[in-house]
C-alpha cells in the first residue's frame, strides 16, 4: 500500500506538482478544469460526507462552489445524474496504523472495488428529483428519504464562509445496504452529457482527488489498476462511532485531520482555518446548514 500510494504521488507530481494558491482555499471545489471549461460548476462536486445516525445511514453531496451568494432559490439541470456507489463487499483490515489513520483501513483487493448499490438521482425540466436504485430490497426503498436543494457550503474554511452550494441528501436503514460485514465503502459522482467518459466528477475521502485529477475520470479500482493509487472511497464502519477517517460528519474539519496530502500537511491556524462551521449543522435530516440567507420563519 505504501508503494502504491508512494507512486500515485509521483505520478501526481509529473502531472503538475504541488497544488498552490487558490486550489487551496477549498476541498474538492476547483480539481476538474474540465467542467469549468464547459460551464458546468454545477456537476463539480465540492464534499461528499458519509456517517451513521441511529440505524440509518447518511449520504450528502455538496456540488457548484459558483452559486452566487445572492441566489435564495436553485434548479438542478436535467441533464445531470448525481451517483452515489457502495461496495459492502470489499474486505477491509485495520492493523495497518498509517493506513487505518489515512484511509480508515486497508482495502484487501483494491482491484476488485466495485458498486453493490447504487442511488442515483437525476432530475426533471422543472429540477423535481428521481431517485433510481439498485442493490437495495424493495422493503427498504419506501424508507428512502432524501433532500435536493440550497444548503449553507459545509466545508469548515473561512474563504467559503456565508456561501451556499447545491446538496443532495439521503438518509437509509443500514440494513438496506449492508453486506456480510459491518464495512462500506463508498464514493459518489457526477455525469452530464457534454462529457465521453465513465463519470466527471468523483469523491471519495476529503482532499484525495483533488490532488491527483485524473482520480476523477476513472473508477476506483482503476486508481489502482491504472495509477498505482489507492482507491479514492470512503470506508465506513457502521459498528464504530462515524468521524473522520472513518466516514465523514459535517462537524469533520478535514484540513486539520487529513495527513496523506502530496508535499505534507496543510497550513491549519489563523483565522482562515476556523474549527467550526460558521453556521450550526441541524440535529435531524437533511442535517446540513440552512443556506444563506436563511428564509425569515412564516408567521404563526
Amino acid at each position: 500500500m505504501k508503494r502504491a500510494l508512494r507512486l500515485g504521488l509521483s505520478i501526481f507530481c509529473l502531472l503538475g506538482g504541488l497544488i498552490h494558491g487558490h486550489a487551496l482555499h477549498s476541498a474538492d471545489h476547483g480539481d476538474t478544469p474540465v467542467l469549468i471549461g464547459l460551464g458546468r460548476r454545477d456537476a463539480q462536486i465540492t464534499d461528499l460526507f458519509a456517517f451513521v445516525r441511529g440505524k440509518n445511514l447518511v449520504l450528502a453531496l455538496c456540488t457548484n462552489p459558483a452559486i452566487p451568494p445572492s441566489v435564495t432559490e436553485y434548479t438542478f439541470a436535467p441533464d445531470l445524474a448525481v451517483t452515489f456507489s457502495i461496495d459492502h463487499h470489499s474486505r477491509v483490515r485495520k492493523d495497518d496504523a498509517d493506513d487505518l489513520e489515512q484511509f480508515g483501513g486497508t482495502i484487501v483487493r483494491p482491484q476488485a472495488v466495485v458498486e453493490n448499490v447504487t442511488l442515483q438521482v437525476t432530475f426533471d425540466d422543472d429540477g423535481e428529483p428521481r431517485l433510481r436504485t439498485t442493490g437495495i430490497a424493495k422493503g427498504y426503498r419506501r424508507d428512502i428519504k432524501l433532500f435536493t436543494g440550497l444548503r449553507d457550503d459545509p466545508f469548515i474554511r473561512k474563504p467559503r464562509a456565508g456561501r451556499n452550494v447545491a446538496a443532495v441528501v439521503i438518509e437509509l436503514p443500514i440494513a438496506a445496504v449492508l453486506g456480510s460485514q459491518p464495512d462500506l465503502l463508498i464514493w459518489a459522482t457526477t455525469k452530464v452529457p457534454e462529457l465521453k467518459g465513465p463519470m466527471s466528477d468523483h469523491a471519495g475521502r476529503a482532499l484525495r482527488s483533488m490532488f491527483i485529477e485524473p482520480m476523477n475520470a476513472l473508477h476506483p479500482k482503476d486508481h489502482w489498476m491504472a495509477l498505482g493509487a489507492v482507491p479514492d472511497v470512503m470506508i465506513l464502519d457502521v459498528l464504530q462511532d462515524s468521524g473522520f477517517p472513518n466516514g465523514r460528519e459535517p462537524t469533520d474539519d478535514v484540513l486539520d485531520l487529513v495527513v496523506d496530502i502530496p508535499g505534507g500537511v496543510l497550513p491549519g491556524e489563523g483565522p482562515e482555518f476556523p474549527t467550526t462551521n460558521d453556521v450550526p449543522f441541524l440535529e435531524e435530516f437533511p442535517y446540513l446548514a440552512l443556506p444563506h440567507p436563511a428564509p425569515l420563519p412564516i408567521a404563526p
